[in-house]
């Protein structure tokens, strides 16, 4: 929530500004400086010292289309020059050496073809140059879990008219997708807005809707074209959920519950991890607001998370950090 009194404290110790503290139950939340033009249902990554936040829509409802980088040792927003994408939300990401790969998503009306985004693209971290790549073979645009490795690029799941199970793969040399003929054990459901995160090269995903928020969470095996199920998540199921990976557990934040009818259903502030060492949950604490479409990301042993959209509908600027 924007307040003068807290810009005026911002600017004040811009540098300094992680250390106001919020107690959680095992770990320290601390608030940083807050995102100046904040969004929900934009994507994210880590490179080097920073997190980048692409796309998302602010408090009018309004798409964008930029990217903004926090610096992690000065805890300062920068805006960077505008991208050649499309303004849109639920567009996916992830870096593959100093490259990022974005694209995707959904901007427009619902079940209209051309709303769903096909565009993917690559951008190089060190000379800040783009090149747009093949188009996404499908329309199920939205929310896709992209998993990396050296050579390949997985989208996994993702939404357009119905419920999904697909994975494709993009081949990085090639500039090729492909479609993979992937059957998954009955315990990982179709769905939509997923989450994932890959622990120390395992890639896991879960969470999500279908006719219900769902508990589920999976494994996802590159090598075996495969899926195998994990321990569920803990408490009601839960999408529209925050989740980033350090190299012990995967994190789980905010989100939203919608019961079977779409009618009794409430938000998240809980944080939970999952360590895939021991495919166990547990509760770590809880952020100072309930929302859905929350960010977060892990920058050397830190995570980053905040924004949001609340139930109310506003659209949150709040930033903060806490050590694993």
């Amino acid at each position: 929530m924007k307040r003068s009194w807290f810009y005026i404290f911002v600017i004040g110790l811009l540098i300094t500004s992680c250390q106001k503290d919020v107690d959680l139950d095992t770990v320290r939340l601390q608030e940083c400086t807050a995102m100046p033009t904040p969004v929900a249902a934009g994507t994210c990554f880590a490179y080097g010292e920073s997190v980048y936040v692409f796309g998302g829509r602010d408090n009018s409802g309004t798409y964008q289309n930029t990217i903004w980088t926090y610096n992690t040792i000065s805890h300062t927003w920068s805006e960077s020059e505008t991208t050649p994408l499309k303004e849109r939300v639920s567009a996916s990401s992830c870096v593959v050496g100093d490259c990022a790969y974005i694209g995707l998503g959904f901007a427009g009306k619902v079940q209209h073809n051309d709303s769903y985004l096909r565009d993917f693209w690559q951008y190089n971290l060190l000379t800040r140059e783009w090149k747009r790549l093949a188009d996404f073979p499908a329309n199920t645009t939205v929310k896709n879990c992209l998993f990396a490795t050296d050579t390949a690029i997985y989208a996994v799941y993702g939404f357009y008219r119905t419920f999904t199970q697909d994975v494709y793969r993009y081949d990085i040399q090639r500039d090729t997708w492909e479609k993979l003929h992937v059957v998954a054990p009955m315990s990982v459901p179709r769905a939509m807005d997923v989450v994932g995160a890959t622990c120390s090269g395992q890639h896991f995903l879960g969470t999500g809707f279908n006719h219900g928020s769902l508990r589920f969470w999976t494994e996802w095996h590159p090598e075996q074209q495969s899926f195998s199920s994990r321990k569920k998540i803990l408490g009601a199921g839960r999408n529209a959920t925050a989740c980033c990976a350090t190299d012990k557990y995967i994190y789980l934040a905010g989100g939203r519950h919608y019961g079977d009818t779409l009618t009794c259903g409430f938000f998240y502030n809980s944080v939970q991890r999952y360590s895939p060492a021991s495919n166990e949950w547990e509760y770590i604490g809880n952020m100072p607001y309930e929302a859905e479409n929350m960010i977060m990301a892990h920058v050397n042993g830190q995570i980053f998370i905040g924004l949001g959209e609340t139930k109310e509908g506003v659209i949150q600027d709040n930033w903060y950090r806490f050590e694993e």
